[in-house]
Parts: structure tokens; C-alpha cells; sequence
């Protein structure tokens, strides 16, 4: 599929919003993990993906969970895409600027519900990958790393991972551990990953098929990533977003 093409419409003449397939599937990723959130919930929100997951869950689907980022900004109203913790569109809306001490001792605490990441690599086991790939050509690349991550991995009550759609993201072993899935506890370790064709969860150790968007077929999706998964008995079909969603998912990511 080409990402950068554009759709439009006209309307009783007027133009439709521009959705790229790009946008579309961001869009998709974001919802579904979106509904995995409690109102209420404290959510340790990281960069990319798990803010358009972050802004989806406050403005529609839970409207007082609350947004922590690792630079020290809590009670954030994230209505545009940061490009870091500290950007100055989520500092001017947050409403208390602490420390990382601070937000990493609430992890520590047991303070935070749910920590939104995303990653290189996912593997069936639940751990992640964001420190090197190794290459065909037996090279290894190297990668930014987990910046607060792994902190977030270990110490959240649970974890849920949003991946863009690629199959080479989904592998039987990640190349590097940055980010353990090693439940201990209180602590559920990463619960799930959220995809633009599904939602996988890892309640048995392994990945489960527990939904799916009403135009993607679970046979079909499992084949494609070659993971050693399986479908839930209870596979629930979820219907996509469409519509005045997606236009907030373009307008958050266009805003940045």
C-alpha cells in the first residue's frame, strides 16, 4: 500500500479532509489501544505512537485518565504530537511541572496504571526491542535506546505496547532486551500490543489474537506476522474508526 498518496472527496462542494494511508493506519493502531484504557487511569505516556493513543483516550474514551511524561510534566492535556517529554506543546498544558525523580518515584510507588510505549521490536514473550537490530548482511544497527522504557516496563502495573504494521517489528526473539516482559507481583508486565489490524494480548505467555477490526481476517493477520501465536476463543471484532476520528488523529499529528 503507498503511503503517501492522499484521498479527497467533494461534498455538496466541499472538500472532504485529506487522510493518507499513513495517517489511517496511525489512526487504527491508536484507537484500539485507546479502548484498553480505564477512565482515571494514570497513564506514563512515551513518544510517537502512544501519544495519539494518549490524546484518543482523553478526548474521547476516558476523559479523566491522567498523562504523566518522563521529563516531569503531569496532568497533561496532550492535543498535539510532541517530538520529545519536554516539548512546549504539552509543558504549556500540563498543569505541574516536576521532575523525572518525581514521575519515576510514582512508578515506583505503584502509582501509575498503564505505561504506553512503542518500540523497534516486539517479540511472542512480550519483551522489546529498542537498542539494535542485527542486519542480514551481519551488521548490527544501532538504535536511540529505551530512554525511560525499561523503567516503565518494570515498574508500571502494566504496559501496553502500539506498533506500527510491519512484520519485520514482529519477531519469535527481539534482537536486544531494552524492556523485560517479567510480571512480578502487583505488576502485570507488557499485557498486549496494539497493531493497526489488532489487538494481541500476552495473558498466557504467548501472543493471543483478542481483536480484531471488522476488515481484517484473524487467519489471514497470523500468517502474516509469523509469530507462534494463537486466536482467542472470544476474538472479538471491533469496528474501525472512521470518520470525525480519524480527522482528530490527522489534525493531533498535523498540529506537531
Amino acid at each position: 500500500m503507498n503511503t503517501n498518496t492522499e484521498s479527497s472527496d467533494k461534498t455538496n462542494g466541499m472538500e472532504k479532509p485529506l487522510f493518507t494511508d499513513e495517517i489511517v493506519s496511525q489512526a487504527r493502531a491508536a484507537f484500539i489501544a485507546a479502548r484498553e484504557i480505564q477512565d482515571h487511569q494514570t497513564l506514563f505516556v512515551g513518544i510517537g505512537l502512544p501519544c495519539l493513543v494518549a490524546h484518543l483516550s482523553q478526548s474521547i474514551l476516558s476523559p479523566n485518565c491522567h498523562l504523566v511524561f518522563e521529563s516531569g510534566l503531569m496532568e497533561v492535556e496532550c492535543d498535539t504530537q510532541p517530538l520529545s517529554t519536554a516539548s512546549a506543546n504539552i509543558a504549556k498544558r500540563a498543569k505541574m511541572h516536576g521532575s523525572m525523580l518525581d514521575v519515576f518515584s510514582m512508578l515506583q510507588r505503584g502509582e501509575i496504571d498503564v505505561g504506553l510505549l512503542s518500540a523497534a521490536q516486539i517479540d511472542i514473550h512480550g519483551h522489546l526491542n529498542s537498542s539494535r537490530l542485527n542486519t542480514k548482511s551481519g551488521k548490527t544497527l544501532s538504535l536511540p535506546g529505551s530512554g525511560g522504557a525499561h523503567d516503565i516496563t518494570v515498574l508500571a502495573n502494566k504496559v501496553i505496547a502500539v506498533m506500527p504494521s510491519d512484520p519485520r517489528r514482529f519477531v519469535n526473539n527481539v534482537d536486544f532486551i531494552t524492556s523485560p516482559n517479567s510480571p512480578y507481583g502487583n505488576r502485570e508486565g507488557v499485557v498486549g500490543v496494539a497493531m493497526p489490524d489488532a489487538y494481541f494480548s500476552f495473558n498466557t505467555g504467548r501472543p493471543v489474537l483478542q481483536k480484531i477490526y471488522s476488515d481484517r481476517n484473524a487467519d489471514a493477520l497470523n500468517k502474516s506476522l509469523n509469530w507462534d501465536s494463537q486466536i482467542s476463543d472470544k476474538l472479538e471484532v471491533v469496528d474501525p474508526p472512521e470518520g470525525n476520528l480519524i480527522e482528530r488523529a490527522r489534525i493531533f499529528l498535523k498540529n506537531s
